[in-house]
């Protein structure tokens, strides 16, 4: 029963001259290419982000980093206070196409 259900489903395939596998083809390909742009958005948006985050660190002695996830950032590094933090974190909300920023930053050991 199961073998004639796959071969009725196959058979209009068929007639029109295409396999199975390109009949299923066209619907992964829009995945594939929001996927892509997703990941030229972030590219994008991460160049953007690391040029506002490079000049809030270096002017509040920060060592920061950012990643960037569809539009959703997360810093990691190490700051002298937490105003420092707040700040950075401001500064990289700010760029226009940020979702969210998230803080991961810890304070620098005293000494």
């Amino acid at each position: 029963m199961r073998k004639a259900l796959i071969l009725a489903s196959l058979i209009p395939a068929l007639y029109a001259g295409t396999s199975f596998a390109e009949q299923t083809q066209p619907a992964s390909a829009p995945v594939a290419q929001q996927h892509a742009a997703a990941s030229a958005a972030d590219a994008e948006l991460g160049r953007q982000v690391n040029q506002v985050l490079a000049k809030a660190a270096a002017q509040l002695g920060a060592k920061v980093e950012a990643q960037v996830n569809n539009g959703d950032v997360v810093l990691n590094g190490t700051a002298p206070n937490q105003d420092a933090i707040s700040r950075i974190a401001e500064e990289v909300s700010r760029v226009h196409g940020v979702k969210s920023v998230r803080s991961q930053v810890n304070l620098q050991p005293a000494g």
